[in-house]
């Protein structure tokens, strides 16, 4: 559960001097209770069970000055405080904009960002040989990362623009694996709470290029245009740099819809038709160690070759139609999704099967439906 109380005070002092300062405080309620199945014992065993609750508290302040008419600055500060093990994050912020007229303009901006780890990680738990039971990862620290993004964006009309970015993000304090060797890192983690022994020594890096092209809703049609070409590894324990599970290489989205309004004739109905298309490169898996995963009758990765080989392209149609009408004092839309229209088969991983003695392939969500009613007062 979170419990979340915030406070801003945004203050003009004239047409060139404003700030912005605030706190947030998350009360974050957990009932940790995880257990394992160890392959060697083949028995369940404990390695969560903890309950309570911790605070998350987030402080900043911000000042924007109008250097003149075509610059603009902005400076911050954020601090991020856990409770739990009195960690902290000093976070600076800063960023220049220049307006060269009015349709385009040029900023630069630069960043450090903290990022609390999933809370169950935290109170992992290990026992010794003596029988003593140990939290490992308690004191560990906020994952950092410093961005830099230079920006163009340019106007090409009264609803339409394009912005370019080249941004480069560098990453450290990861928790990583304290097993000399060990590839694992908390960057490439989908699920399940990590429940061995960490550290905050692992780096990652992040870097790229986007473009956005984007219609604001003009005569009732708008759309979303976005590409991008990147490039993500990490270092972990084994100190190589690696693909990152979702170092893909590139993405593409987009989004569009229209808005088709009925008139008298049909109650002012107002029908809806929206559509989402994305293509990506495909996640990064490691290769199946086949002959270990066969002794111990279970998936084993052989991590000397961590994420070396790469999923198919990515692809999913999302489409979306509605009928919507306003009353005089409610608003009714009911509404159809299909999410993966085209019922595109994407891959998500490979497994062993003991049972057949097999490397089988499982897939991501096939063609949903979701019909829906909806009712604002």
């Amino acid at each position: 559960t979170k419990l979340t109380l915030s406070s801003t005070l945004t203050h003009k002092i004239n047409s060139r001097h404003s700030f912005r300062t605030g706190i947030i405080t998350n009360q974050l309620g957990y009932k940790l209770d995880y257990l394992n199945y160890n392959s060697e014992t083949q028995k369940l065993e404990q390695t969560l069970n903890s309950t309570g609750t911790a605070w998350l508290t987030q402080a900043f302040f911000g000042y924007t000055y109008k250097i003149s008419e075509k610059i603009t600055a902005n400076a911050g500060f954020h601090f991020l405080h856990f409770n739990y093990n009195n960690t902290s994050s000093p976070e600076e912020r800063a960023s220049l904009r220049y307006a060269i007229n009015e349709k385009q303009s040029i900023s630069v901006g630069y960043g450090r960002h903290g990022q609390l780890q999933p809370i169950g990680v935290y109170f992992a738990e290990t026992t010794d040989s003596s029988g003593v039971v140990r939290q490992p990862n308690k004191n560990l620290e906020f994952t950092k990362s410093q961005h830099i993004v230079l920006s163009y964006d340019r106007m090409l009309n009264g609803h339409t623009h394009v912005k370019a970015e080249l941004y480069y993000q560098h990453l450290y304090n990861i928790p990583i694996s304290t097993e000399t060797g060990n590839t694992f890192s908390m960057v490439n983690q989908q699920f399940d709470y990590i429940t061995d022994p960490l550290s905050n020594k692992g780096k990652g890096i992040n870097k790229g290029i986007e473009l956005t092209v984007e219609q604001y809703l003009y005569h009732d049609f708008y759309y979303l245009l976005s590409a991008s070409l990147y490039d993500a590894r990490y270092k972990a324990n084994d100190n190589k740099w690696r693909n990152t599970r979702y170092n893909g290489g590139y993405n593409f989205t987009f989004t569009s819809g229209k808005e088709i309004k009925t008139g008298p004739r049909f109650k002012n109905r107002i029908i809806g038709v929206n559509i989402k298309v994305m293509y990506s490169g495909g996640q990064r898996q490691s290769p199946i160690d086949v002959e270990d995963s066969r002794s111990r009758g279970e998936t084993v990765y052989d991590d000397e070759h961590a994420f070396t080989i790469q999923q198919p392209d990515y692809f999913r149609t999302d489409l979306r139609f509605s009928m919507k009408r306003n009353r005089p004092n409610s608003t009714h839309t009911l509404s159809l999704d299909l999410q993966n229209a085209t019922n595109h088969k994407n891959i998500y991983g490979q497994f062993y099967d003991p049972q057949n003695d097999k490397v089988k392939t499982f897939y991501q969500t096939p063609l949903i439906p979701v019909l829906s009613y909806k009712i604002e007062f």
